[in-house]
């Protein structure tokens, strides 16, 4: 089957949160019912968006319906749902992801992370809409009784996208803590649909909290029995001017490892020069070295 693909605009989330989704279809049949979900770093955007900008026109291979394609060829039996910053904050030399549907933060999308910020509502709600729009297309037989609990879930963000990934762990947290919480079963039964989670090269512009490294919200994340997946490259790993990002994710591995979770790390192009371009690079290298 070849892949098509989709954009879908203003997708209802939570109460008053609205977010475009860009939707790539399967390639191979039977068509299952694995999700995966992505946010994106920094400059990525609608394509025809980064094309009227001198700098993200350089990137616009990164696209996020070229992302949505790349994808779609790293996990060929997985519907891949892109998801695009509510807000882009455009200045002359860079233009930035603002996920603040997820995670509040600054006007450059800096997270400023929080015990709740009704993320994982608004995911849930994401993806009930994309389900109603997956049973117009009629990609597959049994498409209409697409139902959200008999999905499984993977959620993956990219660069500045880890930032809505680490939100979620902050969430997961207080509903392991607040079970008197009147929207607690509810979460909590969308919360076991994850099965993966991707962290690819994750990095923001604040000075702390790219990994996290709290325990207590390690310790709610690690009884949830979800698999972690973490790729990095050279270009956070050895940042000499944010000596943070390394240390913290030194530390998110290693406390998640001794707590029993399953956790695969792969360091990508670790013989080459810290670049850009391998950043980027790692969105078409993830599955390189999954058995």
């Amino acid at each position: 089957m070849s892949s098509r693909t989709w954009i879908w605009r203003n997708i209802s989330g939570a109460p008053g949160r609205h977010n475009d989704v860009i939707y790539t279809q399967p390639k191979l049949q039977p068509i299952s019912r694995d999700l995966l979900i992505f946010f994106g770093g920094d400059v990525q955007d609608i394509q025809e968006n980064m094309e009227k900008h001198s700098d993200s026109k350089k990137y616009v291979k990164w696209s996020l319906e070229n992302t949505a394609t790349i994808l779609s060829k790293q996990f060929p039996g997985s519907h891949i749902f892109v998801v695009r910053p509510s807000r882009m904050t455009t200045m002359r030399n860079a233009v930035f992801s603002c996920f603040d549907n997820f995670v509040p933060g600054d006007k450059y999308g800096t997270p400023v992370f929080c015990p709740m910020h009704e993320a994982l509502e608004h995911l849930r709600g994401l993806v009930l809409g994309c389900l109603e729009h997956l049973k117009t297309l009629k990609i597959g037989e049994d498409i209409d009784s697409q139902s959200i609990e008999t999905t499984n879930l993977s959620l993956m963000g990219f660069s500045k996208g880890c930032a809505v990934l680490n939100q979620f762990l902050y969430e997961f947290h207080y509903y392991d803590n607040n079970s008197s919480d009147n929207s607690n079963n509810l979460i909590s039964n969308f919360i076991k649909l994850i099965k993966n989670m991707w962290w690819l090269d994750g990095g923001h512009n604040g000075s702390k909290n790219t990994w996290i490294t709290d325990r207590g919200i390690l310790g709610s994340f690690a009884k949830l029995g979800v698999n972690v997946h973490i790729h990095v490259t050279p270009y956070q790993m050895q940042d000499k001017h944010r000596p943070w990002i390394q240390m913290e994710e030194n530390s998110f591995n290693d406390t998640l490892r001794k707590m029993g979770v399953s956790v695969q790390r792969t360091l990508h192009f670790g013989d080459k020069e810290r670049s850009l371009s391998s950043h980027f690079n790692v969105l078409t290298d993830i599955r390189s070295n999954v058995q």
